[in-house]
Formats: structure tokens, sequence, C-alpha cells
């Protein structure tokens, strides 16, 4: 028997809450929180989860570019642990907005075994590097989603998928009009390139826009990212021609087939 990961095409990541008025709204605070997050001692330390791996941009490693991957053909810009940068951008956020000191940050999670993990992971480790004071406020998923889509928190804890193989499944989701932009982040760099993408039918032009939208969510710390989720599947050697797809079913057995030792 051997295991068989697999990513399920899902990516996790903070959603910061953009609206006027929101700390989260600064670019500084953004910032400090980027520069702050740890992915990897979240997946390797904390979730410890086979097939889990570190988000290195909101474009999930799976989705195909022109001729290959796309992130492969379009690197994202990387993002580093810094808490010493993470403190100055704190400190600049706090001169900006004319404050002595932070008030609670209000974390929306769902009530899942994982989601209480990942959100009391948040709550730690920006208490330890940054000071700050973090409040979870822990829902089912029907409540968490109708607080999301009012704007009813700071930070929340966001999963998303594709609903078809194309990045724009990914790539349109904080455009100013989509509604799923809980956070009410608004960019008319970021929208033109949703159009180009859109309208586009040549696939360098396309995928040079998704490139402009990957740079644009991380150099201006529109989210925080933190995992791929995968799958880890225990499968019979026997057991061949089975496909593991991160669009769809986990798992399709349309041509899986036993292959019988000799």
């Amino acid at each position: 028997w051997g295991a068989a990961p697999s990513n399920d095409g899902r990516v996790w990541f903070l959603q910061l809450n953009h609206r006027e008025g929101r700390l989260t709204s600064n670019y500084n605070f953004g910032k400090a929180l980027q520069l702050s997050n740890d992915p990897a001692e979240l997946v390797y330390k904390v979730l410890k989860t086979p097939s889990y791996t570190v988000a290195e941009s909101f474009f999930p490693a799976w989705l195909r570019g022109v001729n290959g991957l796309f992130r492969q053909e379009y690197p994202p810009p990387p993002v580093h642990t810094d808490i010493e940068a993470a403190r100055r951008h704190l400190e600049l956020a706090k001169k900006e907005l004319g404050l002595d000191s932070f008030p609670p940050i209000v974390l929306l999670s769902d009530d899942t075994p994982a989601a209480v993990t990942q959100s009391e992971y948040a709550q730690d480790y920006l208490r330890r590097t940054l000071g700050l004071e973090v409040r979870i406020d822990r829902q089912n998923f029907k409540q968490r989603l109708a607080k999301a889509e009012v704007g009813d928190f700071d930070l929340v804890i966001y999963g998303w998928g594709p609903d078809y193989d194309d990045p724009l499944t990914f790539g349109d989701l904080f455009a100013s009009w989509n509604l799923n932009n809980h956070g009410r982040y608004n960019n008319p760099e970021l929208d033109a390139q949703v159009r180009i993408a859109q309208q586009s039918i040549d696939p360098p032009t396309r995928m040079a826009a998704f490139a402009e939208i990957q740079r644009i969510l991380i150099e201006d710390a529109v989210i925080i990212l933190n995992f791929e989720r995968g799958v880890m599947f225990v499968q019979d050697p026997r057991l061949k021609g089975v496909v593991n797809r991160a669009v769809g079913p986990y798992v399709d057995y349309r041509y899986a087939y036993l292959e019988e030792p000799e």
C-alpha cells in the first residue's frame, strides 16, 4: 500500500477588511500582518497535515499557464517573514491612524477543527510578534458567511477553490464588483487586469494579466496567504489509472483498473 497525495484545488488565507474606517484598510497595517506571517510554521508545525503545502500565491501551483504551469512561467514576488520590518510597518500605521495603541482585532472564523486551530495560531503569533490583541469570533459556516458578507470582521479565515480550470476562477475574486470580495478591496489597476483576462483570447496576454493580479495581491498585502489544501489517499499498488483532480471530484475512477502481479 502507498500514500497518494492530491491537491484539492483550494487556497486558504486571511482576508483583510478593506472598508473605510477599518484598521486593516491601512496599507502599513496590512503589510505588518503580511510580514509577521509564517505559513511554513502553520503548515509544518501547527496543522501538520500530510499533503498541505505553503501558499506562495493566491494562484495555486496546479494552474496551467501558456505552455506549462502558470507559477513556473510567472513566479510570484517572494514574501519572507520579517518581524522587524513588520514592526516598523506597524509603527507607521499607528502614526498614520493617529493611535496611541491598537484596539483588539476581530478574527472571524468557522467552528471546524481546522479553523479553530488556524484562528488560535493567528491569535498567538500576532500577539507574540506584534503585540496585537486578537478576538476570535467563532461561528458556524452559515453565520460566518453572513457576517463576512456585511463586513462584520477585521480578518476572516477564508478558503477559495476553482469552479473551472482557468486562472480566472481565482483572478477575478478581488475585482471591485465581485460580490465574493467580502473585504471590499477596490483597486482600478487590478480591475483593469481582470477585464483584460476576461476579454482577451490570446493566452500570453491573459497570463500576463494574471501575473499582474498576482503581483498586486502580494505587494498590496490584500490577503495573508496560508496554505494550499491537499488530500491524502491510501492506495493499493495494484490499482492503476486513478486520476486525482483539483477541479471537480477529487478522485476519478473512470479509467481505473487492477493490475494483478505476474
